[in-house]
């Protein structure tokens, strides 16, 4: 109402950061694709690149792998134009995710410790313990145990000095999933509960997705069948929400295969 647009697109991108965390998905790309439009009306690079990445982001979790690699070049590109370390930091950091789903361990890695480098030339520091909570899971899933647990841990310990509480979680996560290749499942279930008590206080739909499918796993490993199902009906119906269609079959097939009563036809 002031006029000042670019306080406005602040707030239009904060927006969408918050409903995409709370697992609406459908509202916060329309905030992004919102600056998109400010950012090409105004010629602001900054912008554009911001609104590339967090689409990006949501076309990942959605499983559109190519159109996030795509939005995540066209978000590189102005962060190179315009010598933004930490934008260029987080578009590493979201690249090490997407290659990650896409099963290029090594290609994941460099990006991550890309994002790594220029983050900590940039003083970002949150980035770095991201691009780090990364590596360690990369590590833990090439079977290095303590390799992801002394990464993980060092991750936890930035979050903790930022008062980052989600990310601090997310770090936890990984530390259980180091826990159970280890094969101390009694420590896994304990870090997964904690982390899950974070992700719901704080309403982070995509942390509860994954904190509840690891945790039917673990669950349903122990042997506990009612407990492991609940577990991963709820993961399944965040990543719906999230529009993660792929990852809510897939976690919805092993809620399948666990033997119980019938679960029905999936919501949707």
């Amino acid at each position: 109402s002031r006029g000042d647009r670019r306080l406005a697109a602040e707030a239009v991108n904060l927006a969408g950061n918050c409903l995409f965390e709370a697992g609406r998905p459908d509202e916060a790309a329309g905030r992004f694709e919102t600056l998109l439009e400010y950012a090409a009306d105004a010629g602001d690079e900054e912008f554009s690149a911001r609104a590339a990445n967090n689409l990006g982001v949501l076309a990942n979790v959605r499983g559109a792998r190519d159109a996030a690699l795509a939005w995540y070049g066209r978000a590189l590109a102005a962060y190179h134009r315009l010598g933004a370390l930490r934008g260029l930091a987080e578009t590493h950091h979201n690249l090490g995710i997407s290659y990650r789903h896409l099963g290029f361990a090594r290609e994941a890695d460099a990006h991550y410790l890309r994002a790594i480098d220029l983050a900590e030339e940039a003083g970002a520091r949150r980035v770095a313990a991201l691009a780090e909570t990364g590596r360690a899971l990369l590590a833990v899933r090439a079977g290095d145990g303590p390799l992801g647990e002394a990464l993980a841990e060092r991750a936890r310990l930035r979050f903790e000095e930022l008062g980052d509480a989600v990310g601090e979680a997310e770090a936890v996560r990984v530390q259980a999933a180091a826990a159970r290749a280890d094969g101390r499942d009694e420590v896994a279930a304990g870090r997964l509960a904690a982390a899950l008590a974070v992700a719901r206080a704080r309403g982070n739909a995509l942390l509860v997705a994954d904190v509840q499918r690891d945790r039917g796993l673990l669950l349903r490993d122990r042997g506990d069948a009612a407990a492991a199902r609940e577990a991963l009906l709820e993961s399944a119906a965040q990543y719906e929400a999230l529009g993660a269609a792929a990852e809510a079959g897939a976690v919805r097939m092993l809620a399948d295969d666990i033997p119980g009563e019938p679960l029905g036809e999936p919501a949707g």
